[in-house]
């Protein structure tokens, strides 16, 4: 597939990159590729060109590939961004809920000019955060609930809005966003009828199933499946441990944090339980080739051992810090030797039919030549 992507014309390259097919490295590496045999047919077979292929796919190939930032320009115009939506929330409880409407139209523009235009993805998701807040904002204030549950018509409108929103961009995060919008949609029916923990639960395993079912319709991690899959693992990650946690240890008990902030707590078993939780979401994390999987349930992996900390007699501060310390060891080991750890993980792990395609193989990774 890579040969073939980069043997496109510089047309259809660009018209690749404005679909969302390849991203803006492949498509800089496609046209350096083109520009090469331009200048000199001889020298597109080079060393060089060579460089440029293996680069391309690396970048094709590698799992959890972080897509949507080009350059800290990025990280700047969406810090910008992220810190008007916070102003307008603020004035909309001053002034009134009429500018969550205005929010959510001047949403919708920064996506078209930063996500159709400029190709700058973390700016537009920002944008698309502050879209989904301003929508189900406006229309919980102006959209009748026609006889419905309270919140029902609010989050079909959310819901709507989520789905045209990625028909228009594209943009694999609009995902998690449609995701997020199903959750609330649910929350809006069986809040009340349901424990929410369960909810969470059921919603969160329902994410990952979706996901794992992009995973395998994309086991190379090349196409937008991937990135599909990858926002949806990490949506559904902290659902699942969080709605375990609600539902079977409810969190019950609580105490002030310097006296002021409440905050749950647990005993050394539930503490336990949760670490347990844990580390099967790390193993699976580990089969199915998915970080994401994994970091978006850090936070519980800390508290779980702050609190053990916490019960044995050392102080706060303390108990934070050696939690802090403990599960960065970890992750710094465990991320430098993922793809061994997967090696062996995928050893007593069926390979056969399906379970071929639900635990891709591990990553050879190549040797890039230099000049």
């Amino acid at each position: 597939m890579t040969d073939l992507m980069t043997e496109m014309t510089n047309e259809q390259i660009k018209k690749a990159l404005q679909a969302g097919i390849i991203t803006d490295e492949q498509a800089e590496a496609m046209y350096a590729k083109n520009s090469l045999k331009d200048q000199n047919p001889k020298l597109a077979s080079s060393k060089k060109a060579q460089k440029i292929n293996h680069d391309t796919e690396a970048l094709i190939g590698d799992e959890d590939n972080m897509r949507f930032m080009r350059s800290f320009s990025d990280v700047f115009i969406a810090m910008g961004v992220g810190l008007l939506v916070l102003g307008m929330m603020g004035l909309s409880v001053v002034v009134g809920d009429f500018i969550a409407i205005i929010g959510a139209g001047l949403m919708w523009v920064f996506a078209e000019y930063f996500g159709r235009k400029k190709r700058a993805h973390l700016p537009t998701l920002v944008s698309a955060l502050g879209f989904l807040f301003f929508v189900l904002n406006a229309s919980g204030q102006f959209v009748p609930n026609m006889n419905l549950p309270t919140g029902v018509m609010s989050a079909l409108v959310t819901l709507l809005s989520m789905l045209v929103f990625y028909w228009r961009f594209r943009l694999p995060f609009s995902i998690a966003l449609i995701a997020i919008s199903l959750l609330i949609l649910a929350f809006s029916f069986l809040s009340g009828h349901m424990p929410i923990g369960l909810l969470l639960l059921l919603s969160g395993l329902a994410f990952f199933v979706v996901a794992l079912i992009y995973d395998m319709r994309d086991i190379e991690r090349k196409t937008r499946f991937s990135d599909n899959a990858f926002w949806l693992h990490f949506t559904a990650a902290p659902l699942i441990l969080h709605g375990i946690m609600a539902y079977t240890l409810t969190l019950r008990n609580k105490t002030a944090l310097a006296g002021l902030i409440k905050f749950p707590t647990l005993d050394n078993t539930d503490a336990m339980v949760m670490l347990l939780i844990v580390l099967v979401l790390a193993l699976v994390a580990l089969a199915i080739n998915r970080r994401a999987l994994l970091v978006s349930s850090l936070g519980y992996a800390a508290f779980a051992i702050a609190m053990i900390a916490k019960q044995a007699g050392i102080g706060f501060g303390t108990a934070i810090a050696s939690s802090l310390l403990l599960l960065g060891i970890v992750i710094v080991f465990l991320g430098a030797g993922w793809h061994s750890a997967r090696g062996l993980l995928l050893k007593i792990l069926p390979r056969f039919g399906i379970f071929g395609r639900l635990f891709p193989p591990v990553k050879v990774d190549k040797k890039i030549e230099t000049l």
